[in-house]
């Protein structure tokens, strides 16, 4: 019975410490079994308690009830107990960071993080005796707190604890919140740890034997409750009120090797990582973003659902955008000249990819090959991303190899895609939403198929894939992203073809289901909601009747339905030509004064000959009366119009001449 029993202990032992080490490999959850308090009991850590120190750990937060300690050696019932905490709070707007020694008043600092926006983040936070506890987000500093004050102890009567309070229990105002979220890689140094070296590190595991580190738990551990510190301090863990499912398939972005660019302008730069034998993979024209990793991982993935693997494939490459922001994007290049399994099997070649390591399936990414330089590209990818080279080859339900938008509405969009198949499964949502949780259409016949009821502005993506006539299943394609098409204004505008009476007004459509416009337009500066209407014009439009020699404002906006208009866009000026004074040689009368006060004086041969009009700016004629000095010029007085701008024209049998004068 001895040897039996000694039998089973070792073996306990060793599947204790059995870890997931491909790519971000486990991470632990609390969520699993958050009503009896789970947490991990790190321990005294001496250290922190008298010294500088570094905290950080990747993150993931699924709801915030009140102010849930993630971090904490105290009981947080009262800030004023000695010891430290790290909570989130307010909804998830913010994260808290509480000290208390055990002889300086307590010190706090809240910082605006908006935790429950995000996906998986790095939290770090650095503590200098002396000097400041400064907290960074993906690699930004985002605040700090003056901790000069502190120069005694931090040690409480609670050991360390990851996931609650220092009491592994916190209960506060007859409530009990517990921390709901994943933690990953969490790592604790003995210095206060720069800017560089944590963004340096972040994105991909340690060996253990760095220096200053305190503690390393990779969150690995497959089964059991022991956590293993792969320093080389033996600060071991264990969890408390543990489930087997508290150990999950980790998304945090982890690499064994990783490469990083931070900046307020990236467009120019360029990552790249290079496997010795499984293709370069290069990242740039960065739009929006100001910080982003690139990682490598050595390893075939350990979620293989909807990949078709490359033979002797085993690396994959993955993408983090440090910015929390909608409007990012970034440009892929895969190139795999050096992979000769690859290059052999070129014509079947796929560049599979996914959101994350704990995000199934692997989808086909849709990229760009070009065959006679050895590569993928993509010029528009939004989003965090892994990616590793598959194949077709041995599949029998293949047969999409794009996708595109056929049209859309302000509230719709029909999307298609190059297919021989005659059913599909579709999958949908808005953007990086969970291919496991978007809107399914099972088995459909449509392509193209129509999205309705669409949200102005929101981008969505979706998957296709083939059904195989409705008794299999093909790959996943996508994401493809796409949005209702906006009611967007015209663009370029101009006018052409002017002369001394018309201009043909141009500019570009921007909505590809309209061909309807409304035009405002007027002399020059006129306030809109005044100027003249058109409405339901065409593209062209040419305006005719106008005055020579004058100037002209328009405005223009698209009508996408019909309750439904973009913005005016405009103005765009112009000015028609002139009959008078262009011709060389060609006699030009004058006006003296111009501007005038109540009369003028004509100058013009023959002008005794000549029929005169004045006209308002609108085409109405202005009583005036006249007194001939002579021959050739004529005195004209304008009654009760002050302020105002006139049109003189001249009416012989062969022309028509019109001059702008203006009354002051």
């Amino acid at each position: 019975m001895k040897s039996i029993f000694s039998f089973y202990f070792l073996f306990f032992v060793v599947s204790l410490f059995a870890q997931n080490n491909i790519g971000s490999g486990n991470c632990i959850d609390f969520s699993a079994n958050i009503t009896n308090t789970n947490h991990i009991n790190l321990g005294g850590l001496t250290w922190l308690n008298d010294n500088d120190f570094t905290v950080e750990c990747w993150m993931k937060v699924n709801s915030v009830f009140d102010d849930e300690a993630f971090f904490s050696n105290k009981n947080w019932a009262s800030g004023n107990n000695t010891g430290i905490v790290f909570d989130v709070q307010d909804n998830g707007a913010n994260m808290k960071f509480n000290f208390k020694d055990n002889t300086n008043p307590r010190k706090d600092l809240t910082v605006a993080v908006d935790v429950l926006n995000r996906d998986w983040f790095h939290f770090a936070g650095t503590f200098k005796r002396g000097g400041y506890f400064v907290v960074y987000i993906n690699g930004f500093p985002l605040d700090s707190l003056d901790v000069s004050s502190f120069n005694a102890s931090f040690a409480s009567q609670y050991t360390y604890k990851l996931g609650q309070d220092g009491t592994g229990n916190y209960t506060y105002n007859g409530a009990n919140p517990r921390f709901d979220g994943k933690i990953d890689e969490l790592r604790i140094w003995s210095e206060v740890r720069t800017k560089q070296e944590i963004r340096d590190n972040m994105c991909h595991s340690l060996q253990g034997n760095e220096a200053a580190l305190y503690a390393y738990y990779n969150l690995n551990e497959q089964s059991g409750f022991l956590i293993d510190d792969l320093s080389s301090n033996n600060n071991d863990a264990n969890i408390v009120n543990g489930i087997p499912t508290n150990l999950v398939v980790s998304g945090a972005p982890i690499g064994n090797t990783s490469v990083n660019k931070y900046g307020s302008t990236l467009t120019s730069e360029t990552l790249q990582l290079i496997s010795s034998n499984s293709g370069t993979l290069t990242i740039n024209n960065f739009n929006g973003i100001t910080g982003i990793h690139l990682y490598q991982v050595d390893n075939q993935p350990s979620l293989t659902i909807g990949l078709n693997n490359l033979s002797g494939n085993a690396t994959y490459f993955g993408a983090f955008i440090c910015d929390n922001s909608a409007t990012v994007s970034y440009t892929i290049k895969y190139d795999y000249s050096n992979f000769s399994n690859a290059v052999s099997d070129e014509n079947n070649l796929i560049l599979f990819n996914r959101f994350k390591n704990d995000y199934s399936p692997w989808t086909n990414s849709l990229s760009i090959q070009n065959t006679s330089a050895n590569y993928f590209s993509n010029p528009n990818i939004i989003s965090r991303k892994e990616w590793i080279l598959g194949t077709s080859t041995g599949l029998n339900c293949q047969s999409i190899d794009s996708i595109f938008v056929v049209s859309g509405t302000p509230t719709s969009a029909s999307i298609g895609w190059n297919s021989n198949a005659t059913n599909w499964n579709i999958i949908w949502g808005v953007q990086g939403f969970d291919i496991n949780q978007g809107t399914a259409i099972n088995n459909t016949t449509s392509n193209p198929f129509d999205f309705t009821n669409l949200a102005s502005g929101v981008v969505y993506e979706m998957y296709v894939q083939d059904t195989c006539a409705g008794v299999g299943s093909g790959l996943w394609m996508g994401p493809f992203s796409f949005t209702a098409q906006q009611c967007q204004s015209p663009t370029q505008l101009n006018a052409i073809e002017i002369s001394s009476n018309s201009a043909k007004l141009t500019w570009t459509n921007n909505v590809s289901s309209s061909n309807l416009f409304s035009i405002e337009w007027g002399l020059t500066g006129f306030p809109q909601g005044v100027g003249i209407p058109v409405n339901n014009a065409q593209l062209p439009h040419v305006l005719s009747g106008l005055s020579p020699a004058t100037t002209y404002d328009y405005y223009v906006k698209t009508i996408c339905g019909q309750n439904s208009s973009s913005a005016w866009a405009g103005p765009y000026t112009f000015t028609t030509l002139s009959n008078v004074g262009f011709e060389e040689n060609e006699i030009v009368a004058t006006i003296a004064p111009n501007p005038f006060r109540d009369e003028f004086i004509l100058t013009y041969p023959n002008i005794s000959n000549e029929e005169i009009q004045i006209l308002d700016l609108i085409g109405r004629n202005v009583s005036f009366s006249t007194s001939y000095l002579n021959e050739n010029q004529v005195k004209i007085k304008v009654e009760n119009a002050r302020n105002q701008v006139f049109l003189l024209k001249l009416n012989s049998i062969s022309t028509s001449k019109t001059l702008k004068i203006t009354n002051k």
